[in-house]
């Protein structure tokens, strides 16, 4: 008690000064670039002179790894290199005394060392080589390290530009990577910018910083390269042969110069240990791989989650809610879930319910339940109010739960939403089971239709610009742990806190849904992450698309942005809302978002803008077997969803540019429109001149080749879709008000073949909601295959993989719709078969039957 009261004590003092933070420090630099920043704008310019450069010496072999010295003039620092599994490489370089701060939780597990096979030292160099025939060359005077794949150099560290700090006042440091192969660097998620990353190198752009950051009270930048929400430090060198990627394992605040025409980057770092991870691809799918077996695929999210979330800041009470869902129903737009953010709440304290405004929450929430199988999602910030009559407050400063000031002693204090506020140290193991109870229903009255919470202003922000609006980096985190090294890391581990109470909440049996707006390697494995407050500017419609797609390649698939924007202008109008939404139905997270000053649910647009609309949301809903099928499969391989031309078509050179398409899946292409009243968009369409894509939306039966690009018409009512001619999609085509309501529907089988007369695809099965698909093998995983050229009136069913013992699960089907090309090979036309009996409008697979035989569906 003590401790509380000085904490008391303690906000009298701060209480006036807190309340002219924002006000006071609104006109500071921000956000900071290079220039501002002291480590960055003195490691920029900084060549190190010939006593500043390391020279290494080796030592030997040691944890399965091999050891060198490197010295210059005044510091020694130690080198140690492992061989891992999968193409990979790991280096860390620190002082002998070994003191800096090493990152925790972003890795899935610590990845298994194997050794080298053959370690050869020479006079002036050492080659170790592994089982997979990679080799590492230290070579010591000039120091540099060279990774090479069998003979090929695929990437080299200069120990030229070698720069380590170990002072009071800094512990940053530096290094320079080369990449002949390379024609030029994506990743480096996240930033408001195209695909390639841009030229910096010559100084005339600032750096690619990555340092999780709000920005105020504006939307999100973009064409640049300022920081934002979310820092994932992998960068792929994209090239034709080879595509290795560098992981930076640190979570500190960085700059990164790229230069495009010596193929090189130069890292710029706050602090922490320099822990690189080398992954060799060679392709760009390898690389991705690699990383994701190092920090994990995101988590199969129950099927709602897939739906259409609608949100604004302020539903404001039970009367809001019901009405709310009600205009979905009378006007027929289906959606899965309704976001309730700090309206919620009592007065801004988190776990708590608003009683004035939602008296009975269990009974709505048992409401919304009965309303389709719907859900409520809601808000929970890592700032905790100070108030002595809020429980949750006191027992975390009896506990010593909160980030110190740089004294170490006092809870550090500062201004967000809840006004006066200390932050939750997650870095803390006791302060995250503590949190995590928070969730538990005997903490939150709550049901399971409370299906998700929103981890928001997790960078994490206040608002104090004195600080950028964050914690200052000297503030001091459990075991005496600086901002500073674990910045980045922050939201991660508030997510993992979530996670584990979701978990608590329902006993492990449904899969957690939450979104965060801050990310760092490792969040996807809890959860999803939309772009932030973005504009209704068809320029912030143009970006969410490379956006989405640099998420997607760094691990970060369950991603989108909010729609139509989430500030809006007088100059809005209702074509950039069906833009938006055109797009946003094939982007992963699906969800609209608006202002509090403003209703913009789908309803409320004319009657020529709803009908646009909800055939638009049909696109989604129909296509959820195919989203689910596919997110499955990334647990499995850790394939994005969203996927950039150049990943699924590394030899296709037309593909390294494009920012306006991308693909969903394999099997499904989608182009963009970013201009008011367009009439054509040209696509390129890949894989070679013998394959077909097909054009689906609005009733337009075109088919197009690939290697080519095109211009496609549009109007206001399609934006160009394709499907890939080879594929087999499952669809579900009876219009339901969420997602839930179609769990037990039949599917639509749609047969789109290649020209060769053949077509493939996969369906996953299973509860849609827990992790029974993990714990017991308790899904279905089946192939469909047909061969037109063999019987044109079959598809094959087989099984990949399932525990087939029964527990209800099934597959149905009512229609198969068969596509076929023309005799000019200019469109197509659909054939609709379905079954024949009067009495029984669908069929039933034996799956059993599959263990022993293939089973098939026929069609005439």
């Amino acid at each position: 008690m003590h401790r509380m009261l000085r904490q008391l004590a303690f906000i009298a003092a701060c209480w006036a000064v807190a309340l002219g933070f924002k006000e006071n420090n609104k006109d500071l630099p921000y956000p900071k670039n290079c220039s501002t920043v002291d480590y960055c704008s003195n490691l920029r310019s900084k060549i190190p002179s010939q006593s500043e450069i390391y020279a290494a010496q080796f030592v030997g072999i040691a944890n399965k790894g091999v050891k060198f010295s490197l010295k210059n003039g005044e510091n020694e620092l130690m080198l140690e290199i492992y061989s891992l599994n999968k193409n990979r490489f790991r280096f860390i370089i620190e002082e002998p005394d070994s003191h800096r701060y090493k990152l925790e939780h972003s890795l899935v597990r610590e990845p298994t060392v194997r050794g080298f096979d053959e370690v050869e030292g020479f006079d002036d160099h050492t080659i170790a080589t592994d089982t997979d025939g990679n080799s590492v060359r230290v070579n010591y005077s000039p120091f540099e390290i060279k990774f090479y794949s069998g003979k090929t150099l695929v990437t080299k560290f200069d120990g030229e530009r070698l720069i380590m700090d170990n002072t009071k006042q800094s512990q940053a440091f530096a290094f320079y990577a080369t990449f002949p192969q390379a024609s030029k660097f994506v990743g480096l998620h996240e930033h408001g910018d195209i695909l390639a990353l841009r030229h910096t190198s010559d100084q005339s752009t600032d750096p690619y910083r990555l340092k999780n950051t709000d920005f105020g009270d504006e939307e999100y930048h973009v064409n640049t390269t300022e920081a934002m929400y979310g820092s994932v430090p992998l960068l792929y060198a994209l090239g034709k042969e080879f595509t290795p990627a560098l992981f930076l394992h640190n979570a500190a605040e960085m700059y990164v110069d790229i230069d495009n025409h010596k193929l090189a980057t130069y890292f710029m770092v706050e602090g922490g240990t320099m822990d690189v991870f080398v992954l060799l691809g060679p392709k760009i799918r390898d690389s991705l791989q690699q990383y994701m077996d190092l920090t994990g695929t995101s988590q199969l999210p129950q099927l709602w989650a897939l739906g259409y979330h609608q949100c604004r800041i302020q539903y404001g009470s039970t009367e809001d809610v019901k009405e709310t869902i009600g205009g979905f129903d009378s006007a027929n737009f289906p959606m899965d879930t309704l976001w309730l953010v700090r309206s919620a709440t009592y007065d801004q304290k988190w776990f708590t319910w608003d009683f004035e405004d939602f008296a009975d929450p269990v009974a709505l929430l048992e409401w919304v339940d009965s309303q389709a199988h719907r859900k409520l999602t809601v808000m929970a910030e890592c700032s905790i109010k100070i108030d002595p009559t809020y429980s949750l407050y006191t027992e975390a400063v009896e506990n010593g739960l909160f980030v110190k000031d740089i004294d170490g002693v006092s809870d550090f204090i500062n201004l967000c939403w809840a006004e006066n506020s200390s932050w939750v140290d997650f870095l803390n193991p006791a302060a995250r089971d503590f949190y995590a109870k928070q969730h538990h229903y005997d903490n939150f009255p709550s049901t399971p239709a409370l299906g998700g919470f929103w981890n928001d202003m997790d960078e994490p922000t206040l608002f104090d610009n004195l600080y950028e609006r964050t914690l200052p980096s000297m503030s001091l985190h459990y075991g005496n742990v600086p901002h500073r090294d674990i910045h980045n890391a922050y939201s991660l581990l508030h997510s993992i806190a979530t996670y584990q109470g979701l978990l608590e909440r329902d006993n492990g049996r449904y899969r957690p849904f939450i979104l965060t707006r801050a990310v760092f390697a490792g969040s996807q494995r809890y959860a999803a992450k939309w772009s932030g407050d973005n504009w209704g500017l068809y320029l912030h419609l143009r970006y969410s698309v490379p956006m989405t797609l640099t998420a997607n390649l760094a691990g970060i698939v369950f991603y989108g942005a909010d729609i139509p924007g989430f500030y809006w202008g007088d100059d809005y109008d209702d074509q950039l809302v069906i833009r938006w939404y055109q797009i946003a139905v094939w982007i992963p997270f699906f969800r609209a978002h608006a202002d509090s000053g403003d209703r913009r649910e789908p309803y409320t647009f004319g009657k020529e803008t709803q009908d646009i609309l909800r055939e638009t949301f049909s696109w989604r809903y129909s296509h959820l077997p195919y989203w689910y099928t596919i997110f499955y499969e990334h647990t499995l391989n850790g394939d994005p969803l969203t996927i950039p031309m150049f990943y699924q078509y590394p030899d296709e050179e037309a593909g390294y540019d494009l920012n306006d398409q991308f693909l969903l899946g394999s099997d499904i292409l989608i182009a963009s429109v970013y201009e008011a009243n367009a009439t054509g968009v040209d696509v390129y369409f890949p894989g070679g001149k013998e394959q077909y894509w097909y054009q689906i939306a609005a009733n337009v039966s075109a088919v197009y080749v690939g290697s080519q690009t095109s211009k496609v018409p549009v109007n206001i009512n399609f934006i160009p879709i394709f499907y890939r001619g080879g594929s087999i999609i499952a669809k579900k085509e009876i219009p339901r008000k969420s997602a839930t309501e179609m769990i037990n529907d039949p599917f639509t089988i749609h047969v789109i073949p290649d020209q060769n007369k053949k077509a493939e695809g996969n369906i996953f099965i299973d509860d849609y909601e827990s992790f029974e698909y993990i714990n017991n093998k308790n899904y279905l995983y089946l192939k469909l295959s047909y061969d037109g050229s063999n019987d044109p009136n079959v598809i094959f069913i087989s099984l990949i993989d399932s525990d087939v013992n029964g527990d209800g699960l099934k597959f149905i089907y009512s229609e198969i719709k068969f596509y076929e090309v023309s005799d000019d090979g200019k469109t197509y036309k659909v054939t609709t078969h379905s079954q024949s009996s009067s009495d029984e409008s669908f069929r039933q697979i034996d799956v059993n039957q599959l263990n022993k035989t293939n089973e098939n569906m026929k069609f005439r």
